[in-house]
């Protein structure tokens, strides 16, 4: 009977937006612009159950953190989510960003501090993420000191944006060892998908989970980028540099 009263919430948001359509359609007010806002605001909606679901299984929550632990079907719900309110639309590119964020040096943090003041560290870095992240994205502890965040509806431009402010709120974090602050600082890989609506019928599982496989991938070289440039920056994936990245992986990892 649960299902019966979400099904019943379902349509009663979309009822209301077909109201406002009908009523911008009265006043000879509808544009491009409202329509695409209607659109998005009705895939938060949805999102958000979704979202709601998982959350809902404790199993999917890393204790420690507080975070979403992995799952390779994130990407996959979220595609799935956005095809049925874009569906019977045509040419819809529906964008999402992937970052993934290691902390620096953490290991030599926990030698010559302890491990409970990384944890502490640990537990600070993954709540800066969830506060100054949407409901709707999705921020996982992929493992040990890193942490993937995933922006659905979200261009490489806005995931920048993002990533502007993480290293700001970082950069401020509060961290004190025997009454002196600590500068801890963490490196971003990024990447981004684009899913085009207007030219898949039926959405493939396989398909999404090959490209979130990938989207990984291609945020870890950009993470291995920015840790041998220096750390405490971020890097954009980029595909004219794809025969570079296994040289740099290879350059930072003789440089430790």
């Amino acid at each position: 009977m649960k299902g019966d009263r979400n099904k019943k919430q379902l349509n009663e948001f979309q009822f209301r937006n077909l109201r406002i359509i009908a009523n911008l359609m009265q006043q000879d007010a509808v544009t491009e612009e409202i329509i695409e806002l209607l659109w998005e605001t009705e895939l938060d909606y949805f999102s958000l159950l979704e979202k709601n679901k998982i959350l809902e299984e404790k199993i999917n929550i890393d204790e420690k953190t507080n975070l979403l632990k992995f799952n390779k079907n994130y990407l996959t719900n979220i595609i799935k989510m956005a095809s049925r309110v874009f569906d019977g639309m045509r040419e819809i590119r529906y964008n999402v960003s992937f970052i993934r964020f290691d902390i620096d040096d953490f290991s030599i943090l926990n030698s010559k501090y302890g491990h409970e003041l990384g944890d502490e560290v640990l537990v600070k870095i993954a709540k800066t993420l969830k506060d100054n992240s949407r409901p709707t994205d999705y921020v996982i502890r992929y493992g040990g000191e890193e942490f993937d965040v995933i922006l659905p509806s979200t261009n490489i431009d806005k995931a920048t944006t993002y990533m502007d402010k993480i290293f700001e709120k970082i950069h401020d974090l509060n961290i004190q060892y025997n009454n002196k602050k600590l500068w801890v600082t963490i490196s971003g890989g990024a990447s981004y998908f684009a899913f085009n609506f207007g030219e898949k019928i039926q959405i493939s599982s396989l398909d999404v989970e090959n490209s979130f496989k990938k989207l990984q991938s291609e945020a870890d070289d950009a993470l291995y980028e920015a840790k041998y440039l220096g750390k405490d920056r971020y890097c954009i994936y980029s595909k004219e540099k794809a025969d570079e990245y296994p040289v740099i992986r290879e350059l930072y990892s003789k440089s430790r």
